[in-house]
């Protein structure tokens, strides 16, 4: 069932034009400690090549621009 939502969020990433890896799931055991290190250090080696969510990059840039304007108008 998890891997279904999974699915499902990264096809309305794709729909929306990010990442579809920005989104993960994976699975292991308390007993599987050195697993969990490799995917962990995996994800966050995609998560620094995949940079900045460019939603948030966008709207605070047009935030910066429309303080700028506020600024002027004082």
């Amino acid at each position: 069932m998890a891997e279904r939502n999974v699915k499902y969020v990264q096809e309305i990433l794709k729909v929306t034009g990010l990442s579809p890896d920005r989104v993960q799931m994976f699975h292991c055991s308390a007993a599987e400690g050195q697993v969990f290190q490799n995917k962990v250090t995996k994800i966050s080696e995609m998560i620094e090549k995949l940079g900045s969510n460019p939603i948030k990059e966008s709207s605070n840039t047009k935030k910066e621009t429309e303080d700028s304007k506020d600024k002027k108008r004082r």
